[in-house]
This record gives C-alpha cells, structure tokens and sequence, in this order.
C-alpha cells in the first residue's frame, strides 16, 4: 500500500471510531425510538457565593443564578426528570424514550444540595439524585439525617459514593464490600427507600467493584465518563455530562444539544 493510501486509509479510521462513539443524540420532540439518549447531569456544590477559592472548590461549585436559569430552560424545553431506576429499565428493557427525559444528580451530599438545590428542583418541578459519603453525613458544610429524610419524603432520591471519599479502584475486596455494604445500608435507613445506585468517587471504578457490586444488589453505577446514556450503555459504568463552574447557559444548552437560548 502507497503512503498515500496509507494515509488516507488511517483518516477513514479515525472518521469511523470518531462517528461510531458519539452517543445517539435525541432531540426534545423527536419521535421515540431504541436510538434514545439521555443525559445525566453531575453537579457536586450549588451556591450564592463561593465558600472557598481554592481550585477545586470553584471547579465544583455552580452558582445559584446559572443554576436556576439551567433549570428554567429545561422547564421551558419540555424536559422532565427520571430516576435512575426508570433509565436502567430502558437500558435493560431496550425500552424507547421520548427525548424529554433527564436525570439530574449531585455528588458529595452537601449542606447546600439541601438548603439550595432542593427548594429550587421542587420550585421547578424536577426530582434529583443524591449520592452520600456515609462518614461526612452530620458534619459541618454536609447534609444532616433530618434533611435526607425530608428531601426523600420529597421525592427525592439517594444513592451511596462511599463510606469514604476514596478511589474504589484501589481498594482491596474486602475494604470494597464493606465500603458499599455499610453505606447501602445506612443510606437505606436514613433515606427510607431501596438504595440501587452508586456514585464511583473521582470515576474511578475497577472490574472487581463492579462485580462486588453486582453482588451487593446494587443496579448500577454512574461514572465521569462524558457522554449521553443510551441503550447500548452498560448499567455499571453509565455516563454523565459534567455541569462547570464557568458554563453558560449558551454552553449549558451546548452540552445537551440544544439551539442556544
């Protein structure tokens, strides 16, 4: 083969991985069908004003006002929020959606996702899913018992990132199991509701997690993976689109493959 072919056959190749990766795109308002794509929105921390200034903080934290305007749009577009429960049927079932569905979800189970997020999901009619580090539950700048109790009776749902914040890929298997055993349990007590999903810290997950927590009941797993869920997502590893600090709402609107506002 010519350098010339050669080259042009390596184009062709990237082309193809690069078409055949990207997630099915539904559009709200288009038909149903098996090509549907979900998106699952990460948040970690929403404020009126930054807490800290340090990198990591300001990388998690979205202010108030971009987050009610991002609710807003989703209200405006049609869109209404599922449980991870309702997408891991679709996956499993090949079920169709209809395009209008997201699900939205926040990590780390702090104090604002209570006094913040939760007035203004409900303001906007929209349900959530908080994933808890069971150890920092009732610490200062954290959610509290109580106030998981009441966004559950709410409607809102939970799901485990931990005893601890630690990379789960490196953990032994039994440090694994009890790392997910105990936090099922405590989040199933405290919550009043079945516990099927988790939250892999960092996204750092391992083939052995996985398996351990299949064995524990647990229905899946999100990840930091970009990209939209579709029915070819694998349960265990699931995709989310990070929503940044800095994004605006044209780019919010980007990210979920929406004409700008």
């Amino acid at each position: 083969m010519s350098t010339v072919w050669k080259r042009l056959f390596r184009a062709a190749v990237v082309v193809c991985v690069a078409a055949c990766a990207a997630p099915a795109v539904s559009t709200p308002g288009a038909a149903a069908s098996s090509a549907w794509a979900v998106p699952v929105l990460m948040y970690h921390r929403v404020d009126p004003e930054l807490v800290a200034h340090d990198p990591i903080t300001v990388g998690l934290t979205v202010m108030t006002p971009a987050f009610e305007e991002q609710l807003r749009l989703l209200r405006d577009r049609g869109f209404h929020s599922i449980t991870l429960d309702d997408l891991w049927t679709g996956i499993t079932e090949r079920a169709p959606q209809s395009g209008r569905e997201i699900v939205l979800t926040f990590d780390d189970g702090y104090a604002d996702n209570y006094t913040v997020a939760f007035p203004l999901l409900r303001r906007y009619g929209f349900t959530a899913t908080f994933f808890v580090v069971t150890s920092t539950v009732g610490t200062r700048d954290h959610l509290t018992v109580a106030q998981i109790k009441e966004m559950a009776a709410a409607g809102m749902a939970f799901g485990s990132h931990g005893q601890h914040h630690v990379d789960f890929s490196t953990l032994s298997p039994g440090v694994a199991q009890s790392e997910l055993e105990n936090s099922k349990r405590l989040i199933r007590e405290w919550s009043g509701r079945p516990l099927t999903f988790f939250a892999y810290p960092a996204g750092r997950f391992s083939s052995g997690v996985v398996r351990t927590l299949a064995g524990l009941g647990y229905r899946g797993a999100v990840t930091e993976i970009p990209g939209f869920v579709t029915a070819a997502s694998r349960p265990y590893t699931l995709e989310r689109v990070r929503v940044a600090h800095g994004d605006t709402l044209v780019q919010f609107a980007r990210k979920l493959r929406l004409t700008a506002p």
